[in-house]
């Protein structure tokens, strides 16, 4: 990799972020669904008791673990979902307005290009990630009792690999066509896919990283008793799935007409 065309790439690429409030907008979903989910666990029980309607509903008392179930179903739905709608124009939209022929006739490899633009998105993920699992942990711990840091440090491990992954599959998206909504388009067929069929065939469940956050799984890592293969295994499929796509879109890239 040629690090004098890269960094300034990627320079660029944060350049874009902060101009266009991509990274303001991740953080702020991020951060309060992380901090909404253990209030709103704390919160339901008297919710429920005061619907008013005559109906009695009895919850047995809510834990750490059920805050944790509620923090992993909200960063499994729309996070992913933003991350989509943050980055389908990333290369589509340069395509379109001609702005990518400039860049690489400084002369800019193409790989550089796809691999800038997928480490800024990628660190703003990091970033938002980081504050959300924070928020979540500090107001479960406030409200609950401190989760296990080494099982809370692997759950969101894993939702950075499904993420990253639902990442890597929006940036080829991109690539492949020259309209952002299009792309966007595809991306969320892809990420339905990744959500569905994993509950359809019980092999392809076990090496994805969203078999990670299912109640089961999530108590036996909170217990301490999940096989170690079996939570390392989905990480690494999971991340190393990303890995190929990104690979696959500077493929593509290369061979495209721009």
């Amino acid at each position: 990799m040629k690090l004098y065309t890269f960094w300034p790439m990627l320079k660029k690429e944060f350049r874009e972020q902060n101009r266009t409030y991509r990274l303001v907008i991740s953080v702020i979903v991020f951060l309060s669904l992380g901090i909404s989910a253990p209030i709103i666990t704390w919160l339901t029980p008297d919710l429920l008791k005061n619907l008013g309607n005559g109906a009695t509903i009895i919850l047995p008392p809510q834990t750490a673990t059920d805050a944790l179930n509620t923090y992993l179903k909200n960063m499994v739905q729309l996070p992913a979902l933003v991350l989509i709608l943050l980055a389908m124009g990333t290369i589509a939209d340069e395509r379109s307005r001609g702005t990518a022929v400039t860049i690489l006739t400084k002369p800019v490899p193409r790989s550089i290009f796809v691999l800038a633009k997928f480490l800024a998105y990628e660190s703003t993920l990091i970033i938002s990630l980081i504050l959300a699992a924070s928020g979540a942990y500090y107001y479960t711990s406030q409200l609950f009792r401190p989760l296990p840091v080494g099982s809370f440090v692997i759950l969101n491990i894993g939702l950075l690999a499904f993420l990253t992954l639902s990442l890597a599959l929006t940036i080829l998206c991109s690539a492949l066509v020259r309209n952002s909504i299009a792309a966007g388009g595809m991306a969320f067929v892809g990420f339905l896919v990744l959500v569905v069929v994993p509950n359809l065939n019980a092999s392809i469940s076990r090496v994805l990283p969203s078999v990670l956050f299912r109640s089961e799984r999530v108590a036996q890592l909170v217990a301490g008793t999940a096989p170690l293969g079996e939570t390392l295994w989905p990480l690494l499929v999971g991340l190393g799935l990303a890995g190929l796509l990104v690979a696959l879109t500077c493929l593509v890239y290369h061979y495209q007409e721009i």
